[in-house]
């Protein structure tokens, strides 16, 4: 995306603009990574968001942030020092994406203080940096370390970032240098490479720019480019956005007032997906975690089973050598003895105990692989159980297309004791089943186990309940409301389940249908889990009912 340092000079612009004498009214941080200052600022109320999150950014927005519950060190911090403070100035570092924020706040005697708010958007090393008016550091978002890179600590004076490898889009030397050596289909990665503070979306709109020439001119030309901010959008949803229109990028375009309000747009899709992203990346390691848990231990037990088969023949060994014993002289390390259990002949190693020893030894061993055997029985069903229902939550984490629907499914994770909850109180679902209308009749997909268990409940006895046959997926409900269900309706949500399954990528799945009368489920089973009868079976290829 086109959220580089030309862009965030143009927000600086703005913002200046929008923010200078503005008074920080109120100062609120969501999480360790996001805070918002409420600025009043020419009789209206601003909000500014700053988040070194997974999608870093500053603008001010139109939306607010929920304040944590205990207000986060660093939130004290600003809270003190620019608290009431006035934005004086905002500005930009030259060809970065480092914003500086300065305040004129109040000491505890009434005297004016100067403070720095230095504001890096830079990808995972984002940080916000609070300094004197002289940059010494007072407190950072993210502290740095000595031997990490640039320090960032309390006390020590604030750098900013250098790297001589790149050389300003506006230096004529550098730029005719570059474009003599560089081909045509390489220059916007090597410009981004080379060149400080681009992206390769702007790279190529400087080269058009250009027309052939000096790129140090066509990066002059875009920069003197009047604010028109621009949201560009493929398929209906944002995907890039830039402080004007660039002439070389692609997708539907809508005009937006000022740079603030188009970053609003976009951040309000992108940042919803990299919220579920992080979300279910977490879900998706502890399923991870526990499904290899399960899949090692399955592998002990049935090892271990494997091993205790032979209980019968600790049996017999004992009982041949009790029958025997009158045979058996002192010192003999074998019994070779008629075996009329299985036929034929055995030979009994024997040790220095004494025969009766040996046969209580070999009828102890017989007792304890018939309990591991009956143990392990139960083990292994355990087992198999667990595993089983760890793959219909995967099943679910793969169909999931909101942040609410993965928090459902950690939600149900905490519940069945995978997930430790953090808070005593349990949270309240908010995401909801899936909700086709399929030739008239209402249709539910289940997004979770839990959910699943919920539609089937809630399902009245002449709905057709529908799940696809030896695959985890979504439990499907047709509502007939009294009408006779058509097959094509049937087919139809029967490629439905089949599309909402592990069964995805594959063609002809079976998918049971019955009525939900037919449809029960166990004390005690784990969540999504029934069991049904008098179910038919239709061969489908998935597809979503759009398709």
């Amino acid at each position: 995306m086109p959220a580089d340092a030309i862009n965030y000079a143009a927000l600086a612009r703005e913002l200046d603009s929008a923010l200078a004498g503005g008074r920080i009214d109120k100062i609120v941080m969501s999480d360790k990574s996001t805070l918002m200052l409420f600025v009043r600022a020419g009789g209206v109320n601003r909000n500014l968001i700053i988040t070194a999150a997974t999608a870093p950014r500053c603008y001010i927005t139109a939306g607010k942030i929920t304040a944590t519950d205990v207000p986060l060190s660093f939130c004290l911090h600003l809270r003190r020092h620019i608290g009431g403070g006035v934005i004086d100035k905002v500005s930009a570092a030259p060809f970065e994406r480092i914003l500086t924020f300065d305040i004129t706040a109040r000491g505890d005697l009434g005297e004016e203080l100067r403070r720095k708010m230095i504001v890096e958007i830079m990808g995972k090393y984002s940080n916000v940096v609070l300094t004197d008016g002289e940059l010494k550091i007072s407190d950072a978002l993210k502290k740095v370390s000595l031997g990490e890179g640039r320090p960032v600590l309390p006390g020590l004076k604030y750098e900013f970032p250098a790297d001589e490898t790149r050389f300003f889009p506006t230096d004529r030397e550098a730029a005719e240098r570059l474009r003599a050596t560089t081909g045509d289909d390489d220059l916007p990665a090597v410009m981004v490479r080379r060149m400080l503070g681009l992206s390769a979306a702007t790279a190529r709109e400087i080269i058009a720019e250009a027309c052939g020439g000096n790129l140090a001119e066509g990066a002059a030309r875009l920069l003197a480019k009047p604010t028109a901010p621009v949201v560009y959008y493929t398929g209906g949803k944002p995907k890039d956005f830039s402080f004007c229109d660039y002439a070389t990028a692609d997708g539907e375009r809508r005009s937006f007032p000022t740079l603030s309000a188009a970053m609003d747009e976009y951040y309000a899709h992108t940042a919803a997906t990299d919220v579920k992203a992080l979300a279910e990346n977490a879900v998706r390691r502890t399923l991870g975690a526990a499904l290899d848990k399960q899949r090692k231990k399955l592998g002990v037990f049935e090892r271990e089973y494997a091993a205790a088969q032979d209980y019968e023949k600790e049996r017999i060994l004992g009982e041949l050598i009790t029958a025997n014993l009158y045979r058996i002289k002192p010192g003999e390390r074998t019994l070779t003895a008629d075996n009329w259990y299985e036929g034929g002949v055995t030979v009994i190693t024997l040790t220095e105990n004494t025969p009766q020893e040996d046969a209580q030894k070999h009828f102890k061993r017989y007792q304890k692989k018939k309990r591991t055997i009956a143990s392990l029985e139960k083990q292994i069903a355990d087992t198999k159980g667990a595993t089983d229902y760890l793959e219909s939550v995967e099943a679910a984490l793969m169909n999931a297309t909101t942040a609410d629907d993965v928090a459902e499914i950690a939600e149900e994770l905490e519940d069945a004791g995978y997930i430790t909850r953090q808070n005593a109180k349990k949270r309240v679902a908010v995401s909801e089943p899936r909700k086709y209308v399929i030739d008239g009749f209402d249709v539910l997909v289940g997004k979770s186990n839990v959910q699943n268990d919920r539609i089937t409940k809630e399902a009245r006895g002449e709905d057709i309940w529908l799940h696809t046959q030896g695959f985890h997926g979504s439990h499907v409900v047709i509502k007939a409301r009294g009408k006779e269900v058509p097959r094509s309706v049937i087919d139809k949500a029967a490629a439905c389940a089949a599309f909402f399954s592990k069964a995805r990528q594959s063609e002809n799945v079976p998918v049971d249908y019955t009525q939900a009368k037919n449809v029960h489920k166990k004390k005690g089973a784990a969540p999504g889990k029934v069991d049904y009868f008098g179910a038919k079976t239709v061969y489908v290829t998935p597809a979503p009912p759009a398709e």
